[in-house]
């Protein structure tokens, strides 16, 4: 039995890496004795799967985590075990059982909405600068690597804005960008991006939102 889990990760966990967060979920799984079904192999593993990963300091609302079990178990059940072990900060939202011999439904995320908080210019000032690099042919930023520094063109990755408005003295963005295996544009190129015209730019919170089916069309359709 396959059963997908929504997991929020708010302030408490927000810096942590994706490989602890993995860690953290892992470890949570083992202590609520769940009937997990494991791999095979000289070190078995619990069967579970994350979706793409968002960086340190980033929260998140909809992260998605499919797990598979060696025994049928009600998926409102799945959940309260879970969050009866998580850390604070972690917590499962929702979990439903995915149909025997459907397609994985992490394979069909590939668009993430995301609330970004910035102070400095105002509300806008931001809007224009956001409004423009969506009228650019190309946004190019510049991405760490382990062979050093790579620039690239996250333009095609630039789904939608939906909307910017003035909270408590900051400016705040509701942006769509491309996400998942395939590839795509993290909040913080869609944010240097944005420096590069608004140099006093500053970040206070970067949330992801919601996470998407993709229809290829540019543009961000209805949540899985």
């Amino acid at each position: 039995m396959r059963v997908l889990l929504k997991l929020r990760k708010g302030e408490e966990v927000k810096y942590l890496s994706h490989l602890d967060m993995v860690r953290a979920f892992e470890f949570a799984l083992r202590r609520s004795e769940l009937p997990m079904a494991f791999s095979e192999g000289f070190n078995p593993r619990p069967k579970m799967a994350f979706c793409s990963a968002i960086g340190v300091g980033v929260l998140s609302d909809d992260e998605r985590i499919m797990i598979t079990l060696s025994q049928p178990l009600a998926p409102e059940c799945v959940k309260d075990r879970l969050n009866g072990e998580l850390p604070p900060g972690m917590e499962i939202a929702a979990a439903e059982e995915v149909p025997e011999g459907a397609k994985s439904p992490l394979a069909t995320l590939a668009a993430s909405e995301y609330s970004i908080t910035v102070g400095g210019p105002s509300a806008g000032e931001v809007e224009e600068a956001a409004l423009k690099l969506f009228e650019e042919p190309q946004v190019r930023v510049t991405r760490t690597r382990k062979d050093g520094l790579k620039e690239v063109d996250i333009r095609p990755h630039l789904l939608k804005l939906s909307k910017v408005e003035s909270e408590g003295g900051y400016a705040v963005l509701t942006v769509c960008l491309a996400s998942g295996s395939s590839g795509g544009a993290r909040p913080q190129d869609f944010v240097e991006a944005l420096k590069k015209s608004l140099p006093n730019l500053a970040v206070k919170k970067i949330k992801r939102l919601k996470q998407y089916s993709f229809s290829g069309q540019k543009s961000c359709i209805q949540p899985d």
